[in-house]
């Protein structure tokens, strides 16, 4: 085992860009998706459309770019070229997302969205797959997930916080507190990638062993640790993105606080927050698959906060959400940690290192459940007949059912993670075993 070691400080400095990063992915459903629908007037159903049509690119560029960083390495290293790269598209996006001039329409929203999908593939896949590399320990690759989690849920805190802050200065507008978000996205990406390139070096790897394209395939389509992973990560991802397409609505029509929108949501991160220690402890003393098993166990049993939630309670909405946010740090800690224990089971079979294609395959799960799930939603609202535009006009009846989808959507998704952890192949024991096998074969 590769034992990873280095200050706290430069690892504070690596795991900076996952701050900017998730504040943009827990904003887009959250803050930009009710933007389009409400200021910019664009139907619901066209919405989810367009974001389950941008989700079909990924499908095709994020396994090719996993399997190009792998593959060609650079003077400068093999993920750090790549992530400045998609730091300058990201940017550029952001801007035109969540600043847009004047009154746009889906195509805007459509080509936008493709560009800045394009530019987060490359920067996470790159930034991952390094943090992953750092180090072969099961439990040390846990801790350094902790780190990038712990970067990404003040990144999520940063997105609740400033609507928050706005709010209490002043009434604004929904445009106007995604525009201000927008902008700290914009300032942070670039500084934050900065920092981490000046704070640690990548990890030399050996030089990648060529295997045909068809056994390559092979192996991937017959590791089961990887496709119950993917299948898992799909169902956790699925559960979350139903909260952020909903939370909009949930709080201001279904709890009547739609000024106090952004003071809510930071209670949902500082939940999060909180448990990341926990959930990192947790895996260090059972195993990864079994804490992913207590965490979404817990996430069955919590919605019920919601489902009770009386209207106009401002401090209990904030203590119902702060309990129900624990979950999310695991969303992505879990799967994280667990795929690069996954790669290890490739590469003992393969004698490939390919964190770049197996990282690139989890987050390609992630975006196909989270597009599907968001755009499923919007289509419900619509079926259900919930008009964002109508807002308090809508019937009783029908902004109950933004309550009843909240709370029993997740909990159906989490019923389907439980399941597929049971028995899981790959514990403590058996990737110790798999790092012997690689380690054997590269001295010999």
């Amino acid at each position: 085992m590769t034992l990873f070691k280095t200050s706290k400080l430069s690892m504070v400095g690596f795991a900076f860009p996952a701050m900017p990063l998730a504040g943009f992915l827990q904003s887009k459903y959250i803050l930009l998706m009710p933007l389009y629908a409400i200021t910019m007037g664009l139907d619901t159903k066209a919405i989810a459309g367009i974001f389950f049509a941008t989700k079909m690119f990924d499908v095709v560029t994020d396994p090719i770019f996993g399997i190009v960083s792998d593959k060609y390495g650079t003077p400068w290293g093999r993920r750090r070229p790549w992530l400045v790269l998609g730091t300058l598209i990201m940017v550029l996006a952001i801007y035109m997302l969540f600043i847009p001039s004047g009154k746009v329409g889906s195509s805007y929203l459509f080509g936008w969205l493709v560009v800045v999908y394009v530019g987060w593939t490359l920067t996470t896949v790159s930034h991952t797959a390094w943090a992953l590399e750092l180090s072969t320990d099961y439990d040390q690759r846990t801790d350094i997930t902790g780190w990038l989690q712990v970067a990404a849920m003040i990144g999520m805190m940063s997105v609740a916080l400033t609507p928050a802050v706005m709010e209490q200065l002043g009434t604004t507008t929904h445009a106007e507190k995604v525009a201000a978000v927008g902008w700290m996205l914009v300032i942070l990406l670039p500084l934050a990638v900065l920092v981490c390139l000046r704070s640690l070096p990548e990890p030399k790897v050996p030089p990648p062993a060529h295997i045909g394209f068809r056994r390559a395939l092979a192996i991937v389509a017959g590791n089961w640790a990887l496709l119950r992973l993917l299948a898992a990560n799909a169902a956790i991802t699925a559960a979350y993105a139903v909260v952020q397409s909903l939370f909009v609505f949930f709080v201001t029509y279904t709890l009547l606080l739609g000024e106090r929108t952004g003071f809510t949501l930071f209670f949902l991160m500082i939940g999060g927050m909180v448990f990341i220690p926990v959930w990192v402890k947790l895996a260090q003393h059972f195993s990864k698959h079994v804490t992913m098993q207590l965490a979404v166990l817990y996430g069955m049993l919590v919605p019920a906060l919601l489902f009770f939630l009386p209207p106009g309670r401002l401090w209990l909405t904030a203590l119902a959400f702060l309990f129900v946010g624990a979950i999310t740090s695991a969303h992505e800690l879990l799967p994280r940690t667990m795929m690069a224990d996954v790669c290890d089971h490739d590469q003992a079979e393969s004698g490939a290192e390919r964190m770049g294609l197996y990282y690139a395959l989890l987050q390609l799960s992630s975006k196909l459940a989270a597009g599907l799930m968001a755009s499923a939603i919007y289509v419900g609202l619509s079926w259900f007949g919930f008009d964002p535009d109508a807002g308090a006009e809508n019937t009783q009846a029908t902004i109950d059912n933004v309550r009843y989808l909240i709370v029993f959507t997740p909990i159906a998704a989490y019923v389907l993670v439980m399941l597929l952890m049971w028995r899981y192949p790959i514990d403590r024991a058996r990737q110790k075993e798999l790092r012997r096998i690689i380690d054997e074969r590269a001295g010999g």
